[in-house]
């Protein structure tokens, strides 16, 4: 088996090890001659693609992103030091502090520091001083420091339940390729097993026709229907290495290789109990569903802005600048009288921004922001609910589909049975079956397993998408007790 890395298997899910109606899978038997066929199981498989998806990296990628942000948001409190020398230099008029203006040549030097508040600093302090840093202005709003932390922490939130979301999406997406995986398996079994009843037909007309008790043209169709057999043989061999290839691009393994599942593909799969109530999953699934928690984060965060654009008018901003250092200068012919020099300058202001209009207009937008997170919200809550009932519709019809299979599939075989052993005790005999009559059920064997195997498969499917489709709570360990259903691996879990 190709070795998974050593994690967890998410929430607990075990492979099934059950008996199968179909032969072993054979996941080591050549598709074409010289290839290798890698053995993998579900819970492997599991592992790799919650270890591995890319979509899930995505999201922890963003996660780290939306804790920067937050962090940034809180040290909107704290000030900015620009460090570094300035030169100033002037030549012409000027105008000077009594009002006159006159020609005057001069430079100064500033070597020291500034501490401003915001992203920037205000300009140069009459008389000298440091010049400004950048074009911003050195301005703190107290409404932004308040509530810019407040809305980050709930994205920060938003973006952990995406994470969530994309492993569970990731893992549905794996499971559903395996599943498909597994149906090429299984269909590829029952091709073979096809195949060694159409050679044995073959065969006994073929054995008829030579003796006089058969026809020719018996023979002729017996090796027309082998011949059909061995084409649908090579069309699963295709159709198991497409699935392979997605379950390894899944699971970021090799894409040169080609993997088989180890579980019998008639193995069924029970993630939630059949006499579950669809209103307790539909709950299960509104509680759950990291979607919807990342959506009522989202909502929280809108909320938060809107209360900011509100308070912003009304919450005054904060400016201030202080630069210590050394400052010296003179006329262009003398450059000197270094000496210390401290600057401070604060002011505490409110702002109607555009005549109150721009406040309007940004109250406006953070409304409509919200709404629009509101209608996602309950859009989802829809749309969780819409999935929760067709996946348990899905469930319920395939597991009378199996029940139904279950009862055709021993005819079916017994039908094949009593035939091949009525030819065989009869040749020759007055009133004898002829070999060819073991055609239809050979036909109707194959698709007595082809109907349970798709059975089966769409139970597990539906299973997974259910699972999906509440939002993945913990499993318990399997459960005790036993079932009329066919063998499987039951899993129970707690619903509310």
């Amino acid at each position: 088996m190709i070795p998974p890395p050593e994690v967890a298997a998410p929430d607990g899910i075990a492979p099934p090890v059950l008996p199968a109606a179909l032969p072993s899978p054979e996941p080591g038997r050549p598709l074409v001659p010289g290839q290798v066929i890698y053995p993998i199981d579900l819970a492997g498989a599991l592992r790799l693609a919650g270890a591995r998806d890319l979509d899930i990296a995505i999201a922890r990628a963003r996660v780290a992103q939306a804790v920067a942000d937050l962090v940034h948001a809180r040290a909107l409190w704290l000030p900015s030091l620009f460090l570094g020398p300035n030169w100033i230099r002037h030549d012409g008029s000027t105008q000077i502090v009594e009002g006159a203006v006159r020609q005057i040549s001069k430079s100064s030097l500033f070597l020291g520091a500034t501490g401003a508040l915001g992203q920037g600093i205000t300009g140069p302090i009459p008389a000298g001083g440091p010049a400004p840093v950048s074009g911003t202005t050195a301005v703190i709003r107290i409404s932004d420091a308040i509530f810019a932390p407040l809305a980050a922490r709930q994205v920060v939130q938003a973006e952990r339940a995406g994470v969530a979301s994309a492993t569970n999406d990731a893992l549905l997406g794996l499971a559903e390729a395996y599943l498909d995986l597994q149906l090429a398996a299984g269909r590829l079994q029952i091709a073979r097993e096809a195949v060694g009843h159409a050679e044995e037909l073959a065969e006994l007309t073929g054995s008829f026709a030579r003796t006089g008790a058969g026809l020719e043209a018996d023979h002729r169709r017996a090796l027309a229907e082998l011949e059909r057999r061995q084409v649908e043989v090579e069309d699963a061999v295709g159709a198991l290495e497409i699935a392979s290839a997605e379950v390894v691009r899944r699971t970021r393994l090799d894409p040169r290789i080609v993997v088989a599942p180890i579980e019998p593909p008639e193995s069924v799969l029970r993630l939630v109990a059949d006499d579950c109530p669809v209103d307790d999953l539909i709950v299960a699934g509104l509680q759950n569903r990291p979607e919807l928690a990342q959506y009522q984060a989202l909502v929280e965060a809108t909320l938060v802005r809107l209360k900011q654009a509100k308070l912003r008018p009304i919450i005054p901003s904060l400016a201030l600048r202080t630069s210590a250092g050394g400052f010296g200068g003179g006329s262009n012919s003398f450059f000197g009288n270094f000496d210390g020099r401290f600057d401070t300058d604060v002011n505490l202001f409110w702002t109607i921004e555009h005549l109150g209009l721009g406040d309007h207009a940004r109250i406006r937008r953070s409304d409509a922001e919200r709404q629009e997170a509101v209608l996602r919200l309950v859009q989802t809550q829809d749309l969780v609910a819409a999935e929760v009932v067709r996946a348990d519709k899905a469930r319920l019809a395939a597991l009378r589909r199996m029940d139904r299979a279950a009862r055709q599939l021993p005819d079916a075989q017994r039908s094949l049975e009593l035939n091949l052993t009525n030819i065989r005790r009869g040749a020759r005999l007055p009133g004898a079956t002829r070999p060819i009559e073991v055609l239809q059920p050979i036909q109707a064997l194959v698709q007595a397993r082809t109907d349970s195997l798709e059975a089966v498969l769409d139970y597990n499917r539906a299973q997974f998408r259910l699972y999906h489709a509440i939002g993945r709570p913990p499993l318990l360990p399997p459960a005790s007790s036993t079932t009329d259903a066919p063998p499987s691996n039951p899993f129970s879990m707690p619903l509310p």
